[in-house]
Protein backbone atom coordinates (compact mmCIF):
# COMPACT_ATOMS: atom_id res chain seq x y z
CA UNK A 1 0.00 0.00 0.00
CA UNK A 2 1.00 3.33 -0.94
CA UNK A 3 0.69 6.57 1.17
CA UNK A 4 0.91 10.20 0.21
CA UNK A 5 4.25 12.15 1.27
CA UNK A 6 2.19 14.60 2.96
CA UNK A 7 0.50 12.11 5.07
CA UNK A 8 3.97 10.51 6.29
CA UNK A 9 4.99 14.87 6.66
CA UNK A 10 1.80 15.54 8.73
CA UNK A 11 2.46 13.26 12.01
CA UNK A 12 6.37 14.12 11.66
CA UNK A 13 6.28 17.74 10.94
CA UNK A 14 3.79 17.93 14.10
CA UNK A 15 6.70 15.67 16.42
CA UNK A 16 9.41 18.02 15.02
CA UNK A 17 7.77 21.11 16.15
CA UNK A 18 7.42 19.56 19.85
CA UNK A 19 10.51 18.74 19.94
CA UNK A 20 11.69 22.38 19.17
CA UNK A 21 8.98 23.45 21.36
CA UNK A 22 10.31 21.37 24.62
CA UNK A 23 13.65 21.77 23.77
CA UNK A 24 13.75 25.75 24.06
CA UNK A 25 10.12 26.58 25.63
CA UNK A 26 10.33 26.51 29.67
CA UNK A 27 6.17 26.29 29.01
CA UNK A 28 6.91 23.12 27.13
CA UNK A 29 9.79 21.90 29.05
CA UNK A 30 7.63 21.95 32.51
CA UNK A 31 5.12 19.35 30.40
CA UNK A 32 7.55 17.37 28.63
CA UNK A 33 7.02 14.17 29.61
CA UNK A 34 3.09 14.61 28.25
CA UNK A 35 4.44 15.90 25.04
CA UNK A 36 7.52 13.27 24.39
CA UNK A 37 4.50 10.71 24.90
CA UNK A 38 2.98 12.60 21.85
CA UNK A 39 5.97 12.86 20.02
CA UNK A 40 6.98 8.98 20.44
CA UNK A 41 3.48 7.93 19.31
CA UNK A 42 3.34 10.54 16.25
CA UNK A 43 6.95 9.46 15.32
CA UNK A 44 6.32 5.85 15.23
CA UNK A 45 3.61 6.74 13.07
CA UNK A 46 5.80 9.04 10.58
CA UNK A 47 8.05 6.00 10.80
CA UNK A 48 5.48 3.13 9.28
CA UNK A 49 4.07 6.36 6.87
CA UNK A 50 7.60 6.70 5.36
CA UNK A 51 8.01 3.31 4.68
CA UNK A 52 4.92 3.11 2.27
CA UNK A 53 5.94 6.63 0.72
CA UNK A 54 7.62 6.06 -2.92
CA UNK A 55 10.54 8.28 -2.26
CA UNK A 56 14.24 6.57 -2.71
CA UNK A 57 15.27 3.99 -1.13
CA UNK A 58 18.68 5.63 0.73
CA UNK A 59 16.36 8.47 1.18
CA UNK A 60 13.95 6.44 3.38
CA UNK A 61 17.06 5.19 5.14
CA UNK A 62 18.26 8.15 5.99
CA UNK A 63 14.97 9.88 7.08
CA UNK A 64 14.60 7.05 9.02
CA UNK A 65 17.97 7.50 11.18
CA UNK A 66 16.16 10.82 11.76
CA UNK A 67 12.98 9.76 12.91
CA UNK A 68 14.69 7.12 15.51
CA UNK A 69 16.71 10.30 16.55
CA UNK A 70 13.44 12.09 17.29
CA UNK A 71 12.30 9.12 19.01
CA UNK A 72 15.28 8.56 20.77
CA UNK A 73 15.12 11.92 22.58
CA UNK A 74 11.57 11.48 23.69
CA UNK A 75 12.33 8.06 24.91
CA UNK A 76 14.87 9.21 26.93
CA UNK A 77 12.93 12.18 28.59
CA UNK A 78 10.42 9.53 29.24
CA UNK A 79 12.72 7.74 30.97
CA UNK A 80 14.15 10.11 33.14
CA UNK A 81 16.84 9.05 34.91
CA UNK A 82 19.44 11.18 34.47
CA UNK A 83 19.42 14.83 35.81
CA UNK A 84 17.00 17.20 34.56
CA UNK A 85 19.35 19.75 34.13
CA UNK A 86 21.81 17.25 31.90
CA UNK A 87 18.19 16.43 30.13
CA UNK A 88 17.41 19.77 28.96
CA UNK A 89 20.74 20.84 28.03
CA UNK A 90 20.93 17.82 26.11
CA UNK A 91 17.92 18.17 24.75
CA UNK A 92 18.39 21.94 23.07
CA UNK A 93 21.95 20.74 21.64
CA UNK A 94 20.01 17.65 19.61
CA UNK A 95 17.21 19.53 18.95
CA UNK A 96 19.73 23.23 17.68
CA UNK A 97 21.21 20.73 15.50
CA UNK A 98 18.92 18.07 14.33
CA UNK A 99 15.59 20.15 13.76
CA UNK A 100 17.38 22.05 10.56
CA UNK A 101 19.36 19.26 9.78
CA UNK A 102 16.12 17.33 9.34
CA UNK A 103 14.19 19.71 7.69
CA UNK A 104 17.31 20.10 5.09
CA UNK A 105 17.25 16.28 4.76
CA UNK A 106 13.55 15.61 3.85
CA UNK A 107 13.80 18.67 1.15
CA UNK A 108 16.44 16.65 0.06
CA UNK A 109 15.25 13.46 -0.39
CA UNK A 110 11.35 14.59 -1.43
CA UNK A 111 13.35 16.99 -4.48
CA UNK A 112 15.62 13.97 -5.54
CA UNK A 113 12.67 11.44 -5.56
CA UNK A 114 10.53 14.02 -7.82
CA UNK A 115 12.73 13.22 -11.35
CA UNK A 116 13.69 9.93 -12.40
CA UNK A 117 14.25 7.48 -9.55
CA UNK A 118 17.36 5.71 -11.40
CA UNK A 119 19.01 9.48 -12.53
CA UNK A 120 18.65 10.45 -8.38
CA UNK A 121 19.80 7.57 -7.12
CA UNK A 122 23.14 7.14 -9.27
CA UNK A 123 23.40 11.07 -7.89
CA UNK A 124 23.11 9.72 -4.32
CA UNK A 125 25.66 6.81 -5.02
CA UNK A 126 28.54 9.63 -6.93
CA UNK A 127 28.22 12.03 -4.50
CA UNK A 128 28.85 9.28 -1.77
CA UNK A 129 31.99 7.63 -3.78
CA UNK A 130 33.11 11.10 -3.95
CA UNK A 131 32.72 11.85 -0.37
CA UNK A 132 34.78 8.51 0.51
CA UNK A 133 37.66 9.14 -2.24
CA UNK A 134 38.13 12.55 -0.27
CA UNK A 135 37.78 11.10 3.26
CA UNK A 136 39.65 8.30 2.57
CA UNK A 137 42.69 10.57 0.82
CA UNK A 138 42.62 12.65 4.33
CA UNK A 139 42.80 9.43 6.44
CA UNK A 140 45.86 8.17 4.08
CA UNK A 141 47.49 11.27 4.75
CA UNK A 142 47.03 11.26 8.57
CA UNK A 143 47.79 7.77 8.99
CA UNK A 144 51.26 8.55 7.41
CA UNK A 145 51.83 11.68 9.05
CA UNK A 146 50.54 10.17 12.84
CA UNK A 147 52.91 7.11 12.24
CA UNK A 148 55.87 9.25 11.38
CA UNK A 149 55.10 12.02 13.83
CA UNK A 150 54.70 9.30 17.06
CA UNK A 151 57.75 6.90 17.13
CA UNK A 152 60.61 6.09 19.12
CA UNK A 153 63.19 8.52 18.07
CA UNK A 154 65.76 11.00 19.77
CA UNK A 155 66.48 8.22 22.10
CA UNK A 156 69.97 8.36 24.02
CA UNK A 157 71.69 5.23 23.79
CA UNK A 158 74.30 6.20 26.59
CA UNK A 159 71.94 7.46 29.89
CA UNK A 160 73.32 6.08 33.02
CA UNK A 161 71.49 4.23 35.64
CA UNK A 162 71.55 7.42 37.54
CA UNK A 163 70.39 9.89 34.64
CA UNK A 164 67.05 7.48 34.46
CA UNK A 165 64.19 8.22 37.11
CA UNK A 166 62.39 5.99 39.98
CA UNK A 167 59.32 4.05 38.52
CA UNK A 168 56.49 2.53 39.67
CA UNK A 169 54.96 0.41 38.02
CA UNK A 170 51.07 0.37 39.37
CA UNK A 171 48.11 -2.25 38.17
CA UNK A 172 44.56 -2.05 38.89
CA UNK A 173 42.67 -5.50 38.93
CA UNK A 174 39.76 -6.97 39.39
CA UNK A 175 38.78 -10.47 38.96
CA UNK A 176 41.79 -10.95 37.08
CA UNK A 177 42.48 -14.34 37.64
CA UNK A 178 42.55 -15.63 33.63
CA UNK A 179 45.63 -13.23 32.89
CA UNK A 180 47.05 -11.74 35.97
CA UNK A 181 49.28 -14.35 36.63
CA UNK A 182 51.13 -13.96 33.56
CA UNK A 183 50.98 -10.04 34.01
CA UNK A 184 52.97 -10.12 37.07
CA UNK A 185 55.33 -12.31 35.59
CA UNK A 186 56.19 -10.27 32.67
CA UNK A 187 56.71 -7.52 34.96
CA UNK A 188 58.97 -8.99 37.86
CA UNK A 189 61.23 -9.77 34.36
CA UNK A 190 61.74 -6.22 33.95
CA UNK A 191 65.68 -5.01 33.23
CA UNK A 192 64.81 -2.17 35.38
CA UNK A 193 66.58 -1.07 38.31
CA UNK A 194 64.46 2.04 39.91
CA UNK A 195 61.35 0.11 39.99
CA UNK A 196 58.68 -0.53 42.22
CA UNK A 197 55.53 -2.63 41.12
CA UNK A 198 52.20 -2.22 42.84
CA UNK A 199 48.92 -3.72 42.07
CA UNK A 200 45.99 -3.16 43.69
CA UNK A 201 42.93 -5.79 43.78
CA UNK A 202 40.21 -3.44 43.79
CA UNK A 203 37.51 -5.87 45.97
CA UNK A 204 37.67 -9.06 43.31
CA UNK A 205 35.06 -11.67 44.34
CA UNK A 206 37.55 -14.64 42.37
CA UNK A 207 41.57 -15.48 43.58
CA UNK A 208 42.92 -12.12 42.22
CA UNK A 209 44.51 -11.09 45.81
CA UNK A 210 45.89 -14.37 46.49
CA UNK A 211 47.55 -14.27 43.19
CA UNK A 212 48.64 -10.38 43.98
CA UNK A 213 49.65 -12.07 47.40
CA UNK A 214 51.97 -14.97 45.72
CA UNK A 215 54.41 -12.69 44.33
CA UNK A 216 55.14 -10.81 47.46
CA UNK A 217 58.47 -12.60 47.42
CA UNK A 218 59.30 -10.71 43.85
CA UNK A 219 58.98 -7.32 45.38
CA UNK A 220 54.95 -6.54 44.44
CA UNK A 221 53.51 -4.78 46.65
CA UNK A 222 50.01 -5.35 47.37
CA UNK A 223 47.26 -2.59 47.80
CA UNK A 224 43.87 -3.32 48.95
CA UNK A 225 41.17 -0.98 47.18
CA UNK A 226 37.77 -0.09 48.05
CA UNK A 227 34.54 0.07 46.88
CA UNK A 228 33.93 3.34 44.35
CA UNK A 229 32.66 6.22 46.26
CA UNK A 230 29.97 8.28 45.10
CA UNK A 231 30.38 9.85 41.62
CA UNK A 232 33.40 7.88 41.20
CA UNK A 233 34.21 5.24 38.12
CA UNK A 234 35.97 2.29 39.89
CA UNK A 235 38.82 2.44 38.04
CA UNK A 236 39.80 5.74 38.53
CA UNK A 237 39.74 5.44 41.95
CA UNK A 238 42.09 2.53 42.22
CA UNK A 239 44.17 4.62 39.76
CA UNK A 240 44.10 7.67 42.44
CA UNK A 241 45.08 4.68 45.59
CA UNK A 242 48.05 3.32 43.42
CA UNK A 243 48.83 7.08 42.55
CA UNK A 244 49.23 8.10 46.24
CA UNK A 245 51.18 4.90 47.03
CA UNK A 246 53.47 5.21 44.82
CA UNK A 247 56.85 6.46 45.57
CA UNK A 248 58.79 6.58 41.78
CA UNK A 249 59.42 9.88 40.05
CA UNK A 250 57.56 8.73 37.44
CA UNK A 251 53.87 6.39 37.60
CA UNK A 252 53.30 3.49 34.93
CA UNK A 253 49.46 2.76 34.33
CA UNK A 254 48.90 -0.74 33.09
CA UNK A 255 46.41 -2.85 32.23
CA UNK A 256 46.66 -6.89 33.31
CA UNK A 257 46.44 -7.67 29.59
CA UNK A 258 49.45 -5.60 28.76
CA UNK A 259 52.67 -7.73 28.98
CA UNK A 260 55.98 -5.55 29.07
CA UNK A 261 59.40 -7.28 27.74
CA UNK A 262 62.68 -6.81 30.13
CA UNK A 263 64.06 -3.72 28.25
CA UNK A 264 60.37 -2.15 28.15
CA UNK A 265 60.66 0.28 30.82
CA UNK A 266 64.35 0.79 30.28
CA UNK A 267 63.71 2.09 26.54
CA UNK A 268 60.52 3.79 27.29
CA UNK A 269 61.99 5.57 29.86
CA UNK A 270 64.93 6.65 27.80
CA UNK A 271 62.57 7.67 25.48
CA UNK A 272 61.33 9.98 27.61
CA UNK A 273 63.99 11.22 29.45
CA UNK A 274 65.93 12.18 26.27
CA UNK A 275 62.71 14.35 24.75
CA UNK A 276 61.80 15.59 27.98
CA UNK A 277 58.65 14.60 28.38
CA UNK A 278 55.91 14.66 31.08
CA UNK A 279 53.39 12.35 29.99
CA UNK A 280 53.77 9.18 26.96
CA UNK A 281 50.90 6.74 26.19
CA UNK A 282 51.84 3.47 24.18
CA UNK A 283 50.05 1.19 22.23
CA UNK A 284 50.54 -2.35 22.76
CA UNK A 285 51.54 -4.61 20.00
CA UNK A 286 48.79 -7.50 19.33
CA UNK A 287 50.52 -10.66 20.41
CA UNK A 288 47.60 -13.36 19.54
CA UNK A 289 47.32 -14.87 16.60
CA UNK A 290 44.34 -15.43 14.01
CA UNK A 291 40.80 -15.47 16.55
CA UNK A 292 38.12 -13.81 16.67
CA UNK A 293 39.35 -10.59 18.68
CA UNK A 294 41.93 -10.05 15.63
CA UNK A 295 39.75 -10.93 12.67
CA UNK A 296 37.25 -8.24 14.38
CA UNK A 297 39.66 -5.82 15.88
CA UNK A 298 37.57 -3.04 17.65
CA UNK A 299 38.31 0.11 15.56
CA UNK A 300 38.91 2.91 18.78
CA UNK A 301 42.83 3.28 17.64
CA UNK A 302 42.10 3.41 14.53
CA UNK A 303 40.18 6.20 14.58
CA UNK A 304 42.46 8.01 16.96
CA UNK A 305 45.43 7.68 14.80
CA UNK A 306 43.76 8.32 11.13
CA UNK A 307 41.64 11.23 12.42
CA UNK A 308 43.06 14.75 12.01
CA UNK A 309 44.43 15.86 14.93
CA UNK A 310 43.48 18.99 17.56
CA UNK A 311 44.08 20.80 20.60
CA UNK A 312 41.26 18.33 21.61
CA UNK A 313 41.17 15.37 19.60
CA UNK A 314 44.69 13.68 20.31
CA UNK A 315 45.71 9.87 19.91
CA UNK A 316 45.75 8.68 23.83
CA UNK A 317 46.05 4.50 24.56
CA UNK A 318 44.37 3.60 27.55
CA UNK A 319 46.64 0.07 27.67
CA UNK A 320 49.81 1.31 29.23
CA UNK A 321 50.65 4.62 29.81
CA UNK A 322 53.30 7.26 32.21
CA UNK A 323 53.20 10.49 33.54
CA UNK A 324 55.57 12.30 35.88
CA UNK A 325 54.23 12.23 39.22
CA UNK A 326 54.66 15.99 40.16
CA UNK A 327 52.78 16.63 37.10
CA UNK A 328 50.02 14.24 37.79
CA UNK A 329 49.39 16.14 41.23
CA UNK A 330 50.16 19.43 39.62
CA UNK A 331 46.62 18.66 37.19
CA UNK A 332 44.43 17.49 39.80
CA UNK A 333 45.47 14.36 39.88
CA UNK A 334 42.01 11.71 39.28
CA UNK A 335 39.90 13.94 41.31
CA UNK A 336 39.82 16.20 38.78
CA UNK A 337 38.78 13.25 36.24
CA UNK A 338 36.96 11.03 38.67
CA UNK A 339 33.92 10.39 36.36
CA UNK A 340 35.98 10.54 32.75
CA UNK A 341 35.93 7.01 30.65
CA UNK A 342 39.69 8.01 29.70
CA UNK A 343 41.22 10.08 32.49
CA UNK A 344 44.44 9.70 30.93
CA UNK A 345 42.93 12.13 27.86
CA UNK A 346 41.95 14.95 29.45
CA UNK A 347 45.97 14.79 31.20
CA UNK A 348 47.39 14.63 27.23
CA UNK A 349 45.04 17.10 26.07
CA UNK A 350 46.83 19.86 28.37
CA UNK A 351 50.39 18.87 28.05
CA UNK A 352 50.21 18.34 24.51
CA UNK A 353 49.87 22.32 24.22
CA UNK A 354 53.05 22.23 26.04
CA UNK A 355 54.60 19.66 24.19
CA UNK A 356 54.74 17.32 27.14
CA UNK A 357 53.08 14.42 25.44
CA UNK A 358 53.87 12.09 22.71
CA UNK A 359 51.33 9.13 21.51
CA UNK A 360 53.50 5.91 20.28
CA UNK A 361 52.96 2.55 18.76
CA UNK A 362 55.01 -0.06 20.72
CA UNK A 363 57.42 -2.25 18.31
CA UNK A 364 59.63 -5.09 18.53
CA UNK A 365 62.38 -3.57 20.18
CA UNK A 366 59.73 -1.45 23.15
CA UNK A 367 58.00 -5.07 23.51
CA UNK A 368 54.73 -3.94 24.51
CA UNK A 369 52.27 -6.75 24.06
CA UNK A 370 48.53 -7.08 24.70
CA UNK A 371 45.96 -10.02 24.13
CA UNK A 372 42.10 -9.53 24.30
CA UNK A 373 39.00 -12.04 24.05
CA UNK A 374 36.13 -10.70 21.63
CA UNK A 375 34.23 -10.50 24.73
CA UNK A 376 36.35 -8.01 26.45
CA UNK A 377 36.78 -6.24 23.40
CA UNK A 378 33.55 -5.82 23.17
CA UNK A 379 32.58 -4.67 27.04
CA UNK A 380 35.47 -2.33 26.34
CA UNK A 381 34.19 -0.88 23.48
CA UNK A 382 30.18 -0.48 24.62
CA UNK A 383 32.24 1.70 27.89
CA UNK A 384 34.14 4.23 25.17
CA UNK A 385 31.79 4.40 22.67
CA UNK A 386 28.64 6.77 23.98
CA UNK A 387 30.96 8.45 26.03
CA UNK A 388 33.28 9.10 23.14
CA UNK A 389 30.59 10.69 21.25
CA UNK A 390 29.83 13.05 24.25
CA UNK A 391 26.66 11.39 25.15
CA UNK A 392 24.80 12.87 22.38
CA UNK A 393 22.34 10.67 20.53
CA UNK A 394 22.39 13.31 17.24
CA UNK A 395 26.24 12.82 16.95
CA UNK A 396 25.54 8.48 17.24
CA UNK A 397 23.21 8.92 14.50
CA UNK A 398 25.48 11.40 12.40
CA UNK A 399 28.03 8.96 13.28
CA UNK A 400 26.38 5.81 12.52
CA UNK A 401 25.18 7.46 8.84
CA UNK A 402 29.10 8.72 8.31
CA UNK A 403 30.00 5.24 8.50
CA UNK A 404 27.69 3.75 6.66
CA UNK A 405 27.27 6.16 3.75
CA UNK A 406 31.57 7.01 3.31
CA UNK A 407 33.20 4.09 4.54
CA UNK A 408 30.88 1.25 3.95
CA UNK A 409 29.01 1.90 0.82
CA UNK A 410 31.90 1.69 -1.11
CA UNK A 411 32.72 -2.09 -0.17
CA UNK A 412 29.08 -2.77 -0.80
CA UNK A 413 28.87 -1.01 -4.37
CA UNK A 414 32.31 -2.76 -5.87
CA UNK A 415 31.07 -5.78 -4.16
CA UNK A 416 27.47 -5.92 -5.87
CA UNK A 417 28.06 -4.26 -9.04
CA UNK A 418 31.06 -7.03 -9.42
CA UNK A 419 28.51 -9.30 -9.01
CA UNK A 420 25.70 -8.07 -11.49
CA UNK A 421 29.23 -7.66 -14.22
CA UNK A 422 28.49 -4.13 -14.16
CA UNK A 423 32.07 -2.76 -14.30
CA UNK A 424 31.45 0.64 -15.44
CA UNK A 425 32.83 4.27 -14.12
CA UNK A 426 30.99 3.78 -10.60
CA UNK A 427 32.79 0.66 -10.25
CA UNK A 428 35.91 2.22 -10.47
CA UNK A 429 35.26 4.70 -8.31
CA UNK A 430 33.80 2.53 -5.71
CA UNK A 431 37.29 0.26 -6.03
CA UNK A 432 38.90 3.24 -5.21
CA UNK A 433 37.33 4.20 -2.91
CA UNK A 434 37.55 1.08 -1.43
CA UNK A 435 41.17 0.82 -1.69
CA UNK A 436 42.21 4.26 -0.22
CA UNK A 437 40.23 3.08 2.60
CA UNK A 438 41.89 -0.14 3.07
CA UNK A 439 45.40 1.96 2.48
CA UNK A 440 44.66 3.29 5.45
CA UNK A 441 43.29 0.45 7.64
CA UNK A 442 46.51 -1.01 6.53
CA UNK A 443 48.98 1.28 7.83
CA UNK A 444 47.58 1.25 11.15
CA UNK A 445 47.32 -2.57 11.63
CA UNK A 446 50.72 -3.42 9.91
CA UNK A 447 52.01 -1.73 13.24
CA UNK A 448 49.40 -2.30 15.81
CA UNK A 449 48.53 -6.32 14.67
CA UNK A 450 51.49 -7.28 12.58
CA UNK A 451 51.06 -10.58 12.98
CA UNK A 452 48.06 -10.88 11.33
CA UNK A 453 47.44 -7.59 9.64
CA UNK A 454 46.42 -9.44 6.02
CA UNK A 455 43.30 -11.19 7.49
CA UNK A 456 41.98 -7.81 9.22
CA UNK A 457 42.06 -5.87 5.42
CA UNK A 458 39.75 -8.84 4.34
CA UNK A 459 37.45 -8.04 7.51
CA UNK A 460 37.82 -4.50 7.97
CA UNK A 461 33.96 -4.26 6.37
CA UNK A 462 32.79 -6.54 9.01
CA UNK A 463 34.58 -4.27 11.69
CA UNK A 464 32.68 -1.26 10.30
CA UNK A 465 29.81 -2.67 10.56
CA UNK A 466 30.60 -4.28 14.18
CA UNK A 467 31.60 -0.37 15.01
CA UNK A 468 27.49 0.74 14.23
CA UNK A 469 26.12 -2.01 15.94
CA UNK A 470 28.56 -1.62 19.15
CA UNK A 471 27.88 2.41 18.88
CA UNK A 472 24.02 1.87 18.58
CA UNK A 473 24.29 -0.62 21.84
CA UNK A 474 26.26 1.66 23.99
CA UNK A 475 24.05 4.34 23.58
CA UNK A 476 21.01 2.40 24.21
CA UNK A 477 22.55 0.65 27.35
CA UNK A 478 23.79 3.70 28.70
CA UNK A 479 19.90 5.78 27.98
CA UNK A 480 18.18 3.22 29.07
CA UNK A 481 19.43 0.18 30.52
CA UNK A 482 23.17 -0.53 32.52
CA UNK A 483 27.24 -0.97 31.35
CA UNK A 484 28.44 -2.95 33.55
CA UNK A 485 32.54 -2.96 33.78
CA UNK A 486 34.23 -5.67 35.75
CA UNK A 487 30.88 -6.73 37.65
CA UNK A 488 29.90 -2.80 38.03
CA UNK A 489 27.93 -0.26 36.35
CA UNK A 490 29.36 2.49 35.28
CA UNK A 491 25.85 4.38 34.22
CA UNK A 492 25.69 6.78 36.74
CA UNK A 493 28.91 8.18 37.22
CA UNK A 494 29.48 8.78 33.20
CA UNK A 495 25.77 10.31 32.37
CA UNK A 496 25.26 12.51 35.66
CA UNK A 497 26.94 14.98 34.73
CA UNK A 498 26.35 18.65 34.42
CA UNK A 499 27.37 20.55 32.05
CA UNK A 500 30.31 22.34 33.94
CA UNK A 501 31.43 18.57 34.30
CA UNK A 502 31.36 17.85 31.15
Amino acid sequence: MEVSVLLWLLPTGIAVVLCYLVGFLSFFWNKHRILSEAIVALGLVGLVFLWMTQLLTAGIVVMSFLQLWLIMLAFRLLAGRLPEAFLQESTQRNVAFGVPLYIAMAVLVFGLSVPNAATANQILAFSAIFSSLVIGSILVYQAVWTLQHFRLRKINQYLTMQELPTVSLVIPARNETHALTECLSAAIASDYLKLETLVLDDCSQDKTSEIIRSFAHDGVRFVQGEAPADGWLGKNQACKTLAEQASGEYIVFADVDTHLSPQSLTRLLAYVVSNELDMVTVLPQRRDGVSLATALWQLRYYWQIVMPMTRRRIPVASQLWLIKAETLRQLGSFDAVRHKIVPEGSFARRLFTQNKYRFIISDTELGITTAKRWTSQNDTAMRFLYPTFKRQPLAVLLGCLALLSCMLLPFVLAVSLALANQLNLLWWLAMSASCLLLVGYGLVVIRAVPRVWILLLVTFPLSLVQEIVLLLVSMLAYEFAEVNWKGRNVCYPVMAVFKHLS
